[in-house]
């Protein structure tokens, strides 16, 4: 295996980190001969000591993990550990900001420095591993703790609503544990309905094949944050499609607030409810149709192809749209301000995707592997199939 992420480049990255932290903490210490003067002194201290500093030795300490077994994935750890340590952090604000005057520096290098260079680190690193092991053919290794990791992660992004209304927490988490619900007994009967459905109302022309062994889904970090996207992108879809259509009604029926903080968490409610009532259609019955191994030949066209959702529902998870309409809202509901629109971003993308997390959880580990044998069973007793 090539060096890179190697233990020497770490250690090289952290050395340079407590050099620029160092020069930092000296800044402090300078005299000073006018306010002005003072001022830049602090200002600059700060950005070395708990900003560009610190941020530097976390990288290398970032960067150090993920060398010390990269096959076993060890490049998890510091992403992992970012996560939770600037959820931690948001939870207890109040304390740290208090500290007496290193407080407010402790506060922002633990939630904007330290967790972005870990899990930027991170996922460096596994890019660069994973380049490797395609190219040298080496074997992928399965790591039980990257399992613990993923629910580590899932419950971590609830804490920073714990230290909201407890309500709120209760919300999301009760809508999360209902749409995991919904999919466990709603997908494989969706899916088996919309497929023989299809080849019943085609008189002929369909042919329901079985061209693959079925695939299990795994709980690895890959699979479950390729397959979150689904019900994440579906819930902003939907929830900036109804805003888009009540900012054209009239004032007096038009009842969303004014205030951008209340817009957003309007949004945010919207797009839970929409991940909850809708988003089946978008994920688990599309896992289910491209984890089967099934089929659909079309006997006039001569062509053979994966079922497939409407083309209206492939449009609210298009990637294009995710981007550029969650960005959009943002921008218009803080004035232009994009200080303010990313924190919006921030406070709208991290709610709809700590419930939309769980639930794919989950339905991962507890549903997925019995829905796929009910959905196949399904289609082997409704006598359509074909074996190939």
């Amino acid at each position: 295996m090539p060096r890179e992420p190697s233990t020497r480049t770490g250690l090289i990255i952290l050395a340079i980190g407590v050099v620029i932290t160092s020069i930092g903490v000296y800044l402090t210490y300078l005299p000073s001969e006018s306010l002005q003067q003072t001022v830049l002194l602090l200002q600059s201290s700060q950005v070395f000591s708990s900003d560009i500093g610190v941020g530097i030795i976390a990288w290398g300490v970032g960067w150090i993990t993920s060398s010390l077994n990269p096959l076993r994935k060890y490049f998890l750890i510091p992403v992992t550990a970012g996560i939770i340590i600037a959820a931690v952090t948001f939870v207890f604000r109040s304390v740290i900001i208090n500290i007496e005057y290193y407080g407010p520096y402790i506060y922002y290098a633990f939630l904007f420095s330290i967790p972005p260079a870990l899990i930027s680190s991170g996922i460096i690193s596994g890019i660069i591993i994973a380049r490797h092991i395609r190219r040298d053919k080496l074997p992928r290794i399965s790591v039980r703790f990257e399992e613990y990791m993923l629910y580590a992660i899932s419950a971590s992004l609830f804490l920073p609503f714990v230290s909201e209304q407890p309500f709120a927490l209760l919300r999301l988490l009760g809508s999360a544990i209902a749409c995991w619900i919904i999919w466990h007994f709603i997908s494989p009967r969706l899916a088996g309905y919309l497929v023989i459905r299809r080849i019943r109302n085609s008189k002929g022309r369909l042919q329901l094949m079985f061209v693959e062994e079925e695939k299990y889904e795994e709980m690895t970090f890959t699979n479950i944050f390729s397959k979150v996207y689904y019900p994440l992108a579906f819930g902003l879809g939907v929830s900036l499609t109804i805003l888009s259509i009540i900012e054209l009604l009239p004032p007096e029926v038009n009842r969303m607030p004014p205030d951008p903080i209340q817009k957003t968490a309007q949004i945010a409610i919207i797009s839970i409810l929409a991940v909850t009532m809708g988003s089946a259609y978008v994920g688990p019955v599309v896992w289910l149709f491209s984890d089967s191994g099934i089929r659909i030949k079309d006997n006039v066209r001569i062509v053979i192809e994966e079922p497939k959702i409407h083309s209206l529902a492939n449009q609210m998870i298009e990637i294009y749209s995710f981007i550029q309409a969650p960005i959009s809202f943002a921008i218009a509901a803080s004035g232009g301000d994009y200080a303010y629109a990313f924190g919006l971003l921030a406070l709208l993308m991290i709610t709809i995707l700590t419930a939309s997390l769980l639930t794919t959880v989950l339905y991962i580990k507890v549903s997925s592997l019995k829905n796929l044998k009910k959905f196949i069973s399904m289609l082997k007793k409704s006598n359509l199939y074909q074996n190939v």
